[in-house]
């Protein structure tokens, strides 16, 4: 098998390289991350996180289709009712699709011909990945696809050691504490956080 040519920097400037044109609080916060690879969200519980990711999910939704595996909490219940209907998802209700897929499930699922490109698992610890290595081979699998992964926190770092496996891979780490999304990935923005309940948010850190 013939070696791979190297690419030359001009090879490099030239690429094109898929983003999200993030406009308003998610530019400030988040810049205009890359559209593939591996984002990981982690927080403790009560932080705000859960809301985050289904703020997010709108947010990504204006961009491509989105998948979420829904596997702490299934694909129905009255919770995620809940904060489909507080977080205004429906007006994107075109772009997101809900599954509990397992692995090969999951796979055939997005093998598919206009599959979504954004796939956001929740959560890790709930998957069936027990290694970082599966991780990273099934993200392989789909270079055209974003992958985001949710994680349980212990303090500021995922509880899990395949969370902090993952937290190593990803291109955006979001870390959830107070109402806050911080921004700890490659593409951040001037303000570096993201608010997710203003007055919550205000009262934890004015007391924190």
């Amino acid at each position: 098998m013939a070696l791979k040519r190297a690419l030359t920097l001009q090879n490099v400037m030239d690429a094109e390289v898929r983003k999200f044109p993030f406009t308003g609080e998610w530019r400030e916060a988040f810049g205009t991350p890359e559209a593939t690879g591996i984002w990981y969200i982690f927080g403790g519980s009560g932080s705000g996180k859960t809301s985050f990711v289904l703020m997010l999910m709108k947010c990504l939704a204006a961009f491509s289709k989105v998948l979420f595996v829904s596997l702490e909490e299934g694909e129905v219940s009255a919770s995620l009712q809940e904060g489909i209907a507080r977080i205004g998802l429906m007006e994107r209700a075109g772009n997101v699709f809900i599954c509990a897929d397992n692995i090969e499930d999951l796979r055939e699922r997005l093998e598919r011909r206009r599959s979504a490109n954004v796939v956001i698992i929740d959560s890790l610890e709930h998957s069936e990945f027990t290694t970082v290595k599966q991780v990273k081979a099934f993200v392989d699998e789909f270079p055209h696809k974003l992958f985001v992964f949710t994680g349980q926190a212990e303090g500021d770092r995922p509880r899990s050691e395949l969370g902090k496996s993952v937290l190593f891979l990803a291109k955006q780490k979001i870390y959830v504490e107070g109402y806050r999304a911080y921004s700890r990935g490659r593409s951040m923005g001037e303000k570096q956080y993201f608010t997710i309940w203003a007055k919550g948010a205000e009262e934890y850190h004015e007391y924190k």
